[in-house]
């Protein structure tokens, strides 16, 4: 089975929709969730990303505002000028040439009840959009029925109870995916291109999930049959063709995690208000 990402984040918008159309007035009008995205020079990938989000809150009800820099030394007025009138504040990496401390230092300028992108999640205690995501697509492969009407993957418990492999479990997406699951129950192993025997760990894995953004990262000799495979690497997908053809479910990418990363996303922001 083929999850079809781009479906699944069309019902969460839909859902999204009605909780904004029917939030409650104060002073008599309704107000709408805003986000606004901080975007730094003129990297493609970010532009379309930037685009992708708006359009999505667009369909959600959502306002949503870009500013444009062209570098990251003002970052943090602009931050600060937000704080006043925005719900949900997020800046659109990858910054150009910025990383690492640096990065960080301008990350923390985002108040904790702002941080739409769940990025200081270990503080604000929002769930990074691509984690929720994540969590969200394996709650709907626990509960629906395949295509071609075989049965069911598995019940919301058992899934729960099979062994997860992460791959980069140390990154950005990786670290929080690696605690929430945890969070949830599940058994997880971690695996990064310098564990030992890293093949074999992902080999063990019912469910592997690859989050590593390097193509062919993850190939078909390192799965078993009959996996849950959840491709989060961008832009072109960590995992080989035969990963997919070897997998029960496969949530490919693009257009699996991707697009409902972003309903997620929209999601974090109607908490806010």
């Amino acid at each position: 089975m083929i999850f079809d990402g781009k479906a699944f984040a069309q019902e969460l918008e839909e859902q999204l929709f009605y909780k904004v159309t029917n939030l409650p007035a104060q002073a008599g009008l309704v107000k709408k969730p805003k986000i606004v995205s901080i975007l730094v020079g003129s990297d493609p990938a970010s532009e379309l990303y930037t685009r992708l989000k708006s359009e999505a809150a667009k369909r959600c009800g959502i306002e949503f505002e870009v500013i444009r820099l062209a570098g990251e030394q003002d970052i943090a007025g602009v931050v600060r000028r937000l704080s006043e009138t925005a719900d949900g504040i997020m800046v659109q990496l990858p910054i150009p040439g910025l990383q690492g401390q640096t990065l960080q230092d301008i990350l923390v300028t985002i108040p904790l009840d702002k941080d739409v992108d769940g990025l200081r999640w270990e503080e604000s205690g929002m769930m990074p959009a691509t984690v929720k995501a994540i969590l969200a697509i394996l709650d709907k492969i626990a509960e629906r029925k395949s295509s071609d009407h075989s049965p069911r993957i598995a019940q919301g418990s058992e899934l729960w109870n099979k062994k997860f492999v992460v791959v980069g479990a140390r990154g950005h997406i990786g670290k929080p995916l690696v605690h929430f699951l945890r969070e949830r129950g599940a058994e997880v192993a971690e695996v990064e291109w310098d564990t030992s025997e890293p093949t074999r760990r992902v080999l063990e894995g019912e469910v592997v999930i690859s989050c590593v953004g390097r193509a062919g990262v993850v190939t078909g000799e390192m799965v078993k049959e009959g996996v849950v495979a959840i491709d989060v690497g961008s832009p072109k997908g960590d995992m080989t063709e035969d990963v997919y053809q070897k997998a029960r479910v496969v949530v490919r990418s693009p257009g699996g995690v991707g697009p409902v990363t972003i309903a997620c996303l929209m999601e974090n922001a109607v908490s806010m208000v």
